[in-house]
């Protein structure tokens, strides 16, 4: 058999040519060196990985509109023109009474950097039917910024001083805020529109006869802006103006009306105030304190840290500066928070550099174990420049990446300063020993170290947000490894001959007992190779069994000390109910001596401070407090007590109190859609769904997103005794909303703000369904008639919300689970148990999961369609190095033992098989792959040497058992730092087992699949033009 490699073929010799260029090669380590520290300096530093949030909000409004009529002609035609999007996935609307609100989903698969050219061709696509929506639509409004992550967040709160005073002082702040560098937005929180109300008793004027438009009509006059000119004289032009603009209340309250015949002060007949507007918008509380917040996000590809430092002294000399009465406080910082992770994650870092560097003291002496020091910086310092090269900074995938990196980085130094030993040992001198290295190691080290980068290639190229989320995974890897193989072959071993001894005694004068007895296992499995292969096999298919009762997991909770807790109440609760549950819920926290301090947003969720977050749009019935514990450990505490809290007091609402999310934002972890043409059957639908999900010992908190009707009330006008009097549907729909909602009158200059004015009913007539009836409308001889004389009151429902998607109605149940179980597990059982109502579902209707189980199987399947094109890549390179079909089935059969190791680790302890865990998996193939490889090409180059089978097998093993174990215990042990952290901690597990496992069989497996190989090759007939070739010579 041809057994050549590209090593014995080479003719130029890299670590020769260093050794004899010593003044040049001891140049680039310095310049690595410092370049690596420079890089290091400037990579940019955050808290998680960038990735693309690929949803884009669009908005219209529609006052006036019932709930159908929106659908129908507002919803529906946005929907259909949205579904020509390049790249959709899918739309999801919410429709109101007169309000559309649809969210434009894309495919996981959509390139990043088209996303931005997508949003501007919906654009220009709904911009286009805009004049095709029925008259009176305001927008379409247009919202694609989700991606902006506000982490440094500051509280205003003033005692002394008018809100408006207070919100004047925030803008200020905010302009000096804006000129800081690296600034990319400055949003201001918690601001209340102010509005003027004007608020006549509609049975009052009746009684005095006086006609409200005509007082109106004079308010407006009196304010309006209009054009007097200029006079010009043969010197100058002066500018002529109208006095009687309003620049305040107080002026409303001084105007004088001429009405009937009769002088009235407007303060007279009229209650005058300015208030916050109705509807009010989202309001921000700290530690249940009313504050208006200045968000600030970072720009692109800043340096979180130094970004951090200086605005936190600016803002620091800006509260210095403050007047009395104003206070500021800090409520976020996201750069406090990267700075502890950078911190936490360097100390890894040291321990893992600490625990190879012990593995190779130990192993290889104390020389060799310098060797492999002196080279560790070295290669960090060519992957720091590689990352500023390729823009990655240092966050959370990137600095595990490093860690896993390191277990790996330091194999080829090993084999390399492994075979300099080997040929010290045989008396060769150090120069002799360096240029054999490369010949015998090099090629076969780089196809290694390309196969393991190959294992992580679905990590690089899933097209999902998962895979983006932890696509610098790959890339550190993929620059690590090849940094490692290049200090490898260059300055490895220039360092080695100048640490390494002249002599080194033969290793083979002394076999120590471990030896010996590896010696006798490898014998008895050559010998019982039959058995050995069972045995394996079975193992195998045993943990395929085993890893299906593995807990399934996503991505795990965040490590912060934060808690989201949510409290939605009906569709239909008002501003006032829900601020009035906020309040409540305040009153507890404020109670825990474990809370640092909360944040409390009415009408909406909470600003984006954290990259993975599941964010809730504005509306009146939903309330989110962020609660941050005085540390993680007292967090769970934390948790416990607000649920308690929340199952008695807040029953009657939809709660949820949650730790932040790692990877891709969820929500709710249980969802199931239930969808179709009719929206009845599909609420009938979702309470069956409902009572299957609540039927699970481990759901909890089990919802639905729609379905609780709403009362309303339907004013049927009676046409012929409207008309008598002179009114109209439109005239008596204006009268009521006038009093009721408030119709704008005009506008008060107010520096450089401007307020609306409105007139309004009185409030005891405004809050009183039942006196509806009893309005008074004016007709057109000048009297006035209660409203019930021209129409009839009804009371009925209706829903207050309709959900669709693709177009159809839609219902999502949502749950939460126990926190003893692991969501993704229960999602799968719960969803198994929906198949038998699946079954009997009409045509047309679907239950589909959502949630976790959706997100996993996105994340799963990129990176299932990755892995024939890993295959490809890594069988193409075996068959290059090994040069032999049957030696690449047997390298590549390694692969699925390591699962033996990752089932044995993981289902003991309970750790889930998440996505990360599942990467793990994967690049353990490219790493057990590399070891084989290794052993194969030994055990070839011994029987072309002319050693007998059996006597190869057993020479190969010995000679490659410590370079083998010595890069798998680096590797295993340098997982052992990250084992015990939530986001690492089941990958760290799941290749400490398999590669242990995996190491054991390469050296006990191989060698008896690899006799039984050379065996049936030998029994097989020999080419007559071999056996003319062997007699020849």
């Amino acid at each position: 058999m041809n057994i050549k490699t590209f090593s014995e073929q080479a003719r130029f010799n890299l670590s020769k040519w260093a050794i004899d260029h010593k003044p040049v090669v001891i140049f680039l380590m310095l310049a690595t060196l410092i370049a690596g520290a420079l890089s290091y300096q400037k990579l940019s530093r955050n808290e998680d990985p960038p990735f693309t949030i690929k949803t884009m909000v669009v908005g219209a409004r529609w006052p006036g509109a019932s709930v159908s009529d929106t659908v129908n002609l507002v919803t529906d035609k946005l929907e259909k023109k949205l579904s020509e999007t390049p790249h959709v996935d899918y739309t999801q609307s919410y429709t109101r009474p007169g309000q559309s609100v649809i969210m434009v989903n894309l495919r996981d698969d959509t390139p990043p950097d088209q996303v931005d050219g997508i949003w501007y061709t919906v654009r220009k696509k709904i911009s286009d039917i805009a004049g095709t929506l029925p008259e009176g639509v305001q927008g379409p409004f247009f919202d694609d910024e989700f991606g902006d992550t506000f982490g440094s967040i500051y509280a205003f709160r003033a005692e002394g001083f008018t809100q408006r005073e207070l919100r004047d002082r925030v803008e200020a702040i905010r302009q000096e805020v804006l000129a800081l560098p690296d600034i990319g937005k400055v949003n201001i929180l918690g601001t209340q529109e102010e509005q003027i109300v004007i608020q006549f008793s509609t049975s009052r004027l009746a009684s005095l006869g006086i006609d409200p438009s005509a007082a109106i009509e004079a308010i407006r006059a009196q304010n309006a802006v209009n054009p007097v000119g200029t006079i010009e004289t043969s010197e100058e032009k002066i500018s002529v103006r109208v006095s009687g603009a309003f620049a305040s209340e107080d002026n409303l309250r001084d105007v004088t009306l001429k009405l009937g015949g009769r002088y009235f002060r407007l303060d007279s007949i009229a209650d005058i105030s300015r208030r916050i507007a109705d509807p009010a918008a989202a309001a921000v509380r700290v530690n249940g304190k009313e504050t208006i917040a200045l968000a600030v996000s970072m720009a692109k590809d800043g340096n979180l840290l130094e970004f951090g430092k200086a605005l936190n002294e600016h803002m620091d000399a800006i509260a210095a500066k403050l007047p009395y009465g104003i206070e500021m406080n800090k409520v976020a910082d996201q750069s406090t928070v990267v700075q502890d992770a950078v911190n936490g994650f360097m100390k890894v870092l040291i321990e893992a550099i600490v625990i190879v560097l012990g593995v190779s003291f130990l192993s290889l002496g104390w020389r060799a174990g310098l060797v492999i020091t002196a080279s560790i910086p070295l290669v960090l310092a060519l992957t720091f420049v590689g990352m500023e090269m390729t823009g990655i900074g240092l966050q959370r995938i990137s600095l595990g990446a490093l860690i896993i990196a390191l277990g790996l980085l330091v194999d080829d130094a090993m084999i390399t300063v492994e075979s300099m030993i080997s040929c010290l040992e045989k008396g060769k001198s150090r120069t002799a020993a360096a240029t054999h290295a490369y010949e015998t190691t090099a090629f076969p080290m780089l196809t290694g170290t390309l196969v393991m980068i190959a294992g992580f290639l679905p990590i690089g190229f899933a097209a999902s947000s998962a895979g983006e989320y932890t696509f610098s995974l790959f890339m550190v890897v993929l620059i690590a490894l090849l940094s490692s193989w290049m200090v490898a072959v260059l300055f490895s071993p220039i360092l080695g001959t100048w640490i390494l001894p002249r002599k080194i005694a033969h290793a083979h004068d002394k076999i120590s007992p471990t030896a010996i007895i590896f010696h006798k296992v490898v014998k008895w499995t050559i010998r019982h190779r039959i058995i050995t292969i069972v045995s394996a096999s079975t193992a195998l298919a045993l943990s395929v069994a085993g890893a299906g009762q593995l807990e399934q997991q996503f991505f795990p909770s965040s490590d912060r000390p934060e808690l989201l807790v949510s409290l939605t109440l009906p569709q239909n609760a008002s501003r006032e109910a829900t601020d009035s549950r906020a309040r409540e819920l305040e009153a507890i926290l404020k109670a825990d001596r474990n809370i640092d301090h909360f944040t409390t947003y009415v009408g909406s969720g909470s600003i984006r401070f954290y990259l993975p977050m599941d964010l809730q749009l504005d509306n009146d019935n939903v309330t989110e407090t962020v609660v941050v514990a005085k540390s993680v450990e007292k967090r769970e505490a934390v948790r416990r007590h607000i649920e308690t809290v929340l199952s008695h007091r807040f029953s009657d609402l939809v709660t949820r109190v949650s730790p932040l999310e790692l990877g891709p934002p969820v929500g709710w972890p249980l969802k199931f859609r239930v969808s179709g043409p009719d929206y009845e059957q599909v609420r009938r639908l979702s309470a069956k769904v409902a009572t299957i999900v609540a039927q699970h010992p481990m759901t909890r908190d089990i919802n639905l997103t729609a379905g609780e009707p709403q009362k309303t009330v339907t004013i049927d006008v009676n046409q012929v005794q409207a008309r008598a009097l002179g009114m109209s549907s439109e005239s008596i729909a204006g009268e009521v909303a006038a009093t009721y909602s408030g119709s704008k009158v005009t506008t008060v200059r107010d520096k450089d703000k401007l307020v609306d004015v409105l007139v309004k009913g009185a409030d005891a007539e405004r809050k009183s369904v039942a006196d509806i009836g009893n309005l008074q409308l004016r007709a057109s001889d000048g009297g006035y008639v209660p409203l019930r004389q021209v129409a009839t009151i009804a009371d009925g429902m209706e829903d207050p919300i309709i959900w669709r998607r693709q177009g159809q109605p839609m219902i999502v149940v949502q749950a939460d689970v126990d926190k003893t179980a692991q969501a993704a597990t229960v999602a799968a059982k719960v969803d198994q148990q929906l198949d038998a109502l699946r079954s009997d579902l009409p045509m047309g209707y679907s239950i589909t999961a959502g949630g976790i189980t959706e997100e996993s199987e996105k994340g799963n399947s990129s990176i299932l369609a990755i892995i024939p094109m890993m295959l490809f890549v890594i069988a193409f390179l075996l068959i290059v190095q090994l040069q032999s079909f049957s030696r690449m089935a047997v390298a590549l059969l390694m692969a699925p033992f390591g699962l033996i190791g990752v089932v044995a680790a993981m289902l003991p302890t309970g750790t889930p098989m998440g996505f990360v865990a599942q990467l793990g998996v994967i690049a353990l193939s490219g790493m057990i792959i590399r070891n084989a490889v290794l052993l194969i090409q030994e055990i070839d180059q011994n029987v072309a040497n002319g050693l007998a089978p059996r006597k190869a097998i057993i020479s190969a093993s010995l000679h490659r058992a410590r370079p083998i174990l010595l890069t798998a215990c680096a590797a295993i042990l340098g997982m052992i730092p990250i084992a015990t952290e939530i986001f690492w901690g089941p990958m760290a597990f799941a290749i400490i087992g398999g590669l242990a496992v995996a190491t054991i069989l390469t050296l006990t497996l191989l060698p008896a699949i690899m006799s039984l190989l050379l065996a049936k090759e030998a029994a097989r007939p020999r080419p007559e033009e071999d056996l003319q070739a062997e007699h020849q010579a």
